[in-house]
């Protein structure tokens, strides 16, 4: 067993680790380790003696291991040298063979450059055939010949900028700029009469019936502008030839249009403004729109692309840059009135312009021209002397001047001023008083100004987002006005007593902004439908659009409510105060009408309850305006008013009912105490108990006043049912437990 352990493999780490996991000491694993070198040193001594022949013949065996070595060495050594002498012969070959194809590349190379020198020189020489030939050629045939030389001019750029380092390409750039400056003043010479004749040939048409204008000769005419187009775009000179048909084509006549107001656009009216867009399209229909359709037929390929770069390159951006040029001042909005309708012109302008050319709508938008003619129209600034209009009005009423007041210090002559209010604005307001219904002049300013923003002659659809925005600033002006004069009128209100505050004017104003508050919400999203109609792409209910924009102004309109139920807590404790307080001695009165007076059990409630809401019916008489709103005043008066008069009217009541019954005990305990033949003393008579000062035997006056009081409870009870509202939780309570009285 031992000697099979020694002849496994020993592994000091494997040994140590599980030495240190079964945590044993160094002093152990040093003897452990000890007793296993003896015991390998034995096993090793065991195993010589056993095989000792063996053991001996270990170094017999290995005799002549050397001369073997030696004898195939040789052959060795003799095969590794043929090895290197064939690899370094066929290392040289393969250099040769690298050198001698490198020559050849660069023998092919030479040979290129060589084709290239003697195709270009061949260029050279061809077209200047052709540019001759081109010079003795008319119409299509000189056309044609320059579509070649074109061709071949390309070619010879492509040549020159791929030999541009070799001299010989080099010597000859001054001959290739001559040949290309040749062909374009050819181009141009070609293009520009074509051009003319082909203006000549729209206008002669203008002057035919319809039958002879095919025959006028536009088509070949058109056929001769395209082929230039195309020689144009071989040479990748497009640009040059789309400037030339914008002077050529495009210019004369739009400057002949706009070149004639006075002034540069000072004070345009809208009418010559329109007029002058009309001889515009005019022009570009029957003129521009002919021949793009026809180049664009002969230009095969095109796949349409050719006449949305012809219809925006040329003629927009020619007409466009124009009206730029000759009506600057157009853009300025000095008159707003004026910029309003000039603008809506534009823009119609524009959307005929698309129309015309079937233009798609990134072909039109993203042209910088495009760009630079939308930015050229002052809007913010117009924007801004419509707000400041707006906020005139609403500011002037607010400091209390009168609409109708100067305002020309604003204005120096050098930028325009603010629209001074006129006195047409007080009748626009005094109409929509009348035909929204409002009472306050503050809400139907807001109308108003609302409505001023969105008018057909003052809002633009590329100031949408600034008009909505204005618009809520409008309804928080409203809001944050109508809280502050609800504040101050119950502040002035609260002064007076009781009997004047019912009837001042300041209650009859609270009435009407109270109304006007429920009034404006209506007014508001009915005018929000009436915008979501006006905007674009809102008045589509799915995209939610239109629901986002009513919950705007139901979120800036909402502390309405909080005003709303202030003014209403007010006019109902103005209207219950003369009431409650005069509640306890008329529970005084009815107490001595049944004290020893020996009247009958009452039947009917006591008059003055009837009084107890003669104040709201008063108040209600006010309220005469549109049914649903008027009814809903009413209901918040009502509502209010019965809580206050039932709660105050149970206290009253209660407090009465506990004296009845505080009186009741102690006599109750004064007879207890003397015995039930005690006599009472009341000043200097001595009255039996059971017997009044009269000597007569009185019903139960205390239940007689009980029951007086459940009459008038149940009264009011009954009134305020009557009113579609409910009472006080305590008095409702206050019911029950007195329901036995009335038994």
């Amino acid at each position: 067993m031992e000697a099979d352990e020694t002849r496994q493999p020993f592994n000091t780490e494997a040994y140590a680790a599980a030495a240190l996991a079964q945590g044993k000491t160094l002093d152990t694993v040093q003897s452990e380790l000890s007793k296993r070198l003896q015991q390998t040193q034995r096993t090793l001594f065991s195993l010589i003696n056993q095989r000792y022949e063996d053991f001996l013949g270990l170094s017999t065996s290995l005799t002549g291991i050397d001369t073997t070595i030696d004898e195939l060495r040789a052959p060795l050594t003799t095969v590794k040298h043929e090895i290197h002498e064939v690899s370094n012969e066929l290392q040289t070959k393969l250099e040769y063979m690298d050198s001698r194809l490198a020559y050849r590349a660069q023998l092919r190379e030479k040979k290129q450059v060589l084709r290239l020198f003697l195709d270009l020189e061949q260029l050279l020489n061809r077209v200047g055939v052709v540019l001759k030939e081109a010079e003795a050629a008319k119409d299509l045939e000189h056309v044609t010949c320059l579509e070649r030389a074109a061709v071949d001019v390309s070619q010879i750029r492509y040549f020159a900028r791929k030999g541009s380092e070799y001299p010989y390409v080099v010597a000859a750039q001054q001959r290739i700029q001559h040949i290309e400056e040749s062909l374009l003043t050819a181009l141009e010479q070609s293009l520009r009469p074509a051009l003319e004749k082909f203006l000549e040939q729209c206008a002669t048409q203008n002057d035919m019936d319809p039958q002879a204008r095919q025959t006028a000769g536009t088509e070949e005419t058109a056929h001769l502008i395209a082929q230039t187009l195309r020689a144009y775009s071989t040479v990748e000179e497009t640009e040059r030839a789309e400037d030339i048909m914008r002077t050529a084509l495009v210019r004369p006549t739009v400057s002949h249009v706009l070149g004639t107001q006075p002034g540069r656009g000072m004070g345009l009216e809208p009418e010559k403004f329109a007029s002058m867009l009309r001889s515009v399209l005019q022009f570009a229909k029957s003129t521009c729109v002919p021949l793009v359709k026809s180049i664009e037929s002969h230009l095969a390929g095109s796949n349409g692309s050719t006449g949305d770069k012809l219809a925006v390159r040329v003629v927009w951006r020619e007409l466009s840059s124009c009206i730029m040029e000759h009506l600057p001042l157009v853009f300025v909005p000095g008159m707003p009135e004026r910029f309003h309708k000039n603008y809506r012109e534009a823009c119609v302008f524009v959307s005929e312009f698309s129309h015309m050319f079937l233009l798609s709508n990134d072909s039109l938008m993203v042209d910088p021209v495009y760009v630079e003619f939308s930015r050229k129209w002052q809007l913010s600034a117009y924007f801004s002397i419509q707000k400041k209009h707006v906020i005139a009005v609403l500011e002037d009423f607010e400091r209390g001047k009168p609409l109708n007041a100067a305002r020309g210090s604003e204005s120096n002559g050098t930028r325009p001023s603010t629209p001074a209010p006129k006195p047409q604005v007080e009748q626009d307001v005094l109409q929509i008083k009348h035909r929204e219904g409002l009472l306050t002049e503050h809400a139907a300013r807001a109308v108003w100004a609302i409505q001023q923003c969105w008018a057909s002659n003052v809002y633009l659809e590329a100031l949408a987002a600034k008009f909505w925005q204005l618009t809520m600033q409008i309804l928080l002006w409203y809001q944050q006005t109508a809280s502050q004069c609800v504040q101050q009128l119950i502040q002035s209100n609260a002064s007076k007593s009781s009997v004047q505050a019912l009837e001042s004017h300041e209650l009859d104003e609270l009435l009407h902004h109270m109304h006007d508050m429920f009034a404006m919400r209506e007014v508001a999203m009915e005018q929000t439908r009436a915008i979501c109609r006006v905007v674009p792409g809102t008045d589509n209910g799915s995209c939610g659009i239109s629901a986002g924009l009513e919950s705007a102004v139901g979120q800036a309109l909402a502390p309405l409510d909080d005003t709303s139920n202030k003014a209403a807590d007010h006019i109902s404790s103005t209207i219950t105060a003369p009431s409650t307080t005069t509640l306890a001695s008329h529970l005084r009165r009815t107490t001595s009408q049944f004290r020893h007076t020996n009247r009958p059990s009452p039947s009917t409630p006591s008059p003055y309850i009837s009084s107890l809401f003669a104040y709201l019916e008063s108040t209600e008489s006010k309220i005469t305006h549109d049914q649903a709103t008027s009814e809903r005043i009413k209901h918040m008066l009502r509502s209010r008013v019965a809580t206050r008069v039932s709660q105050e009217f149970a206290r009253v009541c209660a407090d009465a009912l506990a004296t009845i019954s505080k009186t009741e005990a102690s006599l109750l305990r004064l007879r207890k105490s003397r015995g039930s033949n005690v006599r009472v003393d009341v000043g200097d008579v001595v009255v039996p108990s059971g017997v009044d000062l009269r000597g007569k035997v009185p019903e139960a006056d205390n239940d007689k006043i009980r029951r007086q009081i459940w009459l008038d409870v149940d009264q009011v009870a009954r009134i305020v049912r009557g009113y579609g509202v409910e009472t006080d939780p305590e008095f409702a309570r206050f019911v029950d437990l007195i329901q036995p009285f009335g038994i």
